[in-house]
This record gives C-alpha cells, sequence and structure tokens, in this order.
C-alpha cells in the first residue's frame, strides 16, 4: 500500500472517510424526506463512486452528456437520468442506444430535441426555468410542449418536470413548480415526477414539492461549496502538491497549476484558486499551466520539496483535468478510481 505522502505530484486524492460521510449525510436525508435521489455523476466521473452512490441508497444517476452516459450504461449503472438538451443527429442516435440498454429518462425543453427520439423507450422531464435563465420553459410553455411530445405517438412518456434550483430563493422556486404542477394536472398530463435540487440547496429540497434530488457536487465538495451546511473539512477531493520554489520574497510556487486545478474562480467573499490547507496565510494568487504562484506571509517556512495539500475551488473542472484520483483513508491510498468519463463532453 502506498502512502498518500509518498505519491508523486501532483496527484489527485479522495478522501474515502469523507466521501462515505457525504453519501451517507445526502441519503440519509432523501430518505428522511421521502426523496429519490439522483446524484449527478459529472463531478467525479468515475464508476465506483457511481457504485457507491447507488450503494448508499440512490435510485438512479443523472448525466449531462449522451457520451458520459456511454461510460456508465456500458458498465451496467444506471438507471440514467440525462439531463442536458441534447441536439444534433449523432446525439440522437447515442441517446436511442442508451435507451434499447436500459432505463432511460431525459429532460427536455424543445420539441426538437424531443421529436428526432420520438420512437426511443424512455420518460420524459420537460424542464422549467426556476430563476437561472439557462434552460427550461415557463410553466405555460412545459404544458404545451408535454402535449406536443404526447401527439408524437412514440415511445417518449411525459411523466413530469424537472428544474435546477442552483441557488436563491426556493419560495420563488417553489411557486413555479406549483404553477407548473397544477397546469400539468389541470391538462391532464401526467405529474409524478418533480426533479431538481443541487448542492447548494440540498438539505433546503423538502420545502419544495420536489419528488427527487439531483446534487452532484455534495459527494467530493470543494472550496466553493465549503459554506452554509458544508465546511472545508468536509471535502473528500485534494490535490497533493510540492514546493518547486521560494526564489521571490513572499512568494511560494507549488508544482499544481491550471492543468492541474482548473481556473474556476473562487467563490464569493473569497480570493485565491483554492485553499492551501493547514495555511491559511497563503494566498494562491495566479495560476500558469504548471505553477500556482501563491503570495506568503513572513511566517511562512515553507520550503522547496515541502508538500501540502490543496482544496480546489471547483471539483467538477478539477476532476475533468485528471486521469485518476487516488483513493485513500488514514494517508494510505487503497485504490486507484479511473475518471472514466473524462471527456466526455459530446
Amino acid at each position: 500500500m502506498t502512502a498518500v505522502a509518498e505519491l508523486e505530484t501532483p496527484a489527485l486524492t479522495v478522501d474515502l472517510d469523507r466521501l462515505g460521510r457525504n453519501l451517507d449525510r445526502a441519503a440519509a436525508y432523501a430518505d428522511e424526506h421521502g426523496l429519490g435521489l439522483w446524484p449527478h455523476v459529472k463531478t467525479h466521473k468515475t464508476l465506483e463512486i457511481a457504485r457507491l452512490q447507488l450503494d448508499a441508497g440512490a435510485r438512479g444517476l443523472t448525466v449531462a452528456k449522451p457520451s458520459e452516459a456511454q461510460v456508465f450504461a456500458g458498465a451496467g449503472i444506471g438507471p440514467l437520468l440525462l439531463h442536458y438538451p441534447a441536439a444534433g443527429p449523432a446525439k440522437a442516435e447515442r441517446i436511442a442506444e442508451l435507451a434499447a440498454a436500459g432505463p432511460l429518462t431525459i429532460a427536455v425543453d424543445s420539441l426538437a430535441v424531443a421529436e428526432p427520439l420520438a420512437a426511443i423507450d424512455a420518460e420524459v422531464l420537460i424542464e422549467l426555468d426556476v430563476g437561472l435563465r439557462r434552460t427550461g420553459l415557463t410553466p405555460p410553455e412545459a404544458v404545451e410542449l408535454a402535449q406536443a411530445i404526447e401527439a408524437l405517438g412514440g415511445g417518449l412518456r411525459v411523466t413530469g418536470l424537472s428544474c435546477y434550483p442552483a441557488r436563491g430563493d426556493l419560495a420563488e422556486v417553489e411557486r413555479i413548480l406549483a404553477e407548473a404542477q397544477g397546469r400539468f394536472e389541470a391538462a391532464g398530463l401526467p405529474c409524478e415526477r418533480i426533479s431538481g435540487g443541487s448542492t447548494p440547496t440540498l438539505f433546503e429540497s423538502h420545502r419544495t414539492r420536489m419528488t427527487e434530488l439531483r446534487p452532484g457536487n455534495y459527494a467530493l465538495l470543494d472550496r466553493t461549496e465549503a459554506q452554509g451546511p458544508f465546511e472545508l473539512g468536509d471535502c473528500a477531493l485534494r490535490v497533493q502538491a510540492t514546493v518547486v520554489s521560494t526564489s521571490v520574497p513572499g512568494r511560494v510556487v507549488f508544482d499544481a497549476g491550471s492543468k492541474t486545478l482548473s481556473e474556476a474562480a473562487p467563490p464569493a467573499g473569497l480570493t485565491g484558486f483554492g485553499a492551501v490547507v493547514g495555511h491559511p496565510e497563503i494566498v494562491i494568487e495566479l495560476l500558469n499551466e504548471e505553477h500556482a504562484i501563491a503570495v506568503a506571509g513572513p511566517e511562512t517556512s515553507l520550503a522547496v520539496g515541502d508538500r501540502v495539500e490543496l482544496i480546489p475551488n471547483h471539483a467538477c473542472t478539477c476532476v475533468n483535468l485528471h486521469d485518476v484520483l487516488y483513493a485513500a483513508r488514514g494517508g494510505e491510498v487503497e485504490a486507484e478510481f479511473a475518471v472514466a468519463a473524462r471527456g466526455r463532453v459530446r
């Protein structure tokens, strides 16, 4: 067994104890409130963590792109919820293959995406815009789309609604969901599933009529999500890095640049491209491709060759830069998780 301290840096590690606590906490919340948990695998992109999520009680998994879904379906992992407007003939072909392989749900906000898929056997959720102004429809538009999909007469079955309450006022989210559900019922449309949820709103989801949740980042966590119900100590994802230079006075340089951490911006109210565990006085002010350039106060005693742990600003983009997640417990590496869906963005 290899010690984390012996890994060549930079290396991306996941602490199995923290990961387990994060998975169990979300599963217990969902169970307490009778909610179906459909974690989004775009955060970790690994088969092993997906299986751990299902073992912890998840009813299915959410994926972003058809090519990402193929990785998990190919390993016999499912059921899957494809929550992305997958437009184009190549993607329609992949989705048809996915539907033939196992239970599939797709979320749509246009007939242009749904119509090429009319013949496949899949459930459909109509996506609502609940404030993000990215994708999704108004409640009246959602009814019109659901009716148009039912009129196609194929294998698609409208079973409800979906939304993405990233942050903000859940009272407004609930108002939109209530209006949409009421309109669906008045039109005689099925609405047994109302899918939503995100990591920032995870533990407030019971305040809405959502029946299932799709958090992703809750499993690993990062500096952006280490607020509210989460803390930096809950972050299972860490970048192991080494000090490679202290030649510039007041600066420390780590071997983990933008190709390792990603250039995700810091969360509101904070500065820097990640947290240096155990060194709150150090701020990573600049990333080059291979360098993390940090400002260090006079009390910092780090020297060339010293190792540090970094918590990235955003887990999802960080993981997608790596081939392997080193799964560790108590400072010892127990397994290597291949980032099997890395780069699957089609």
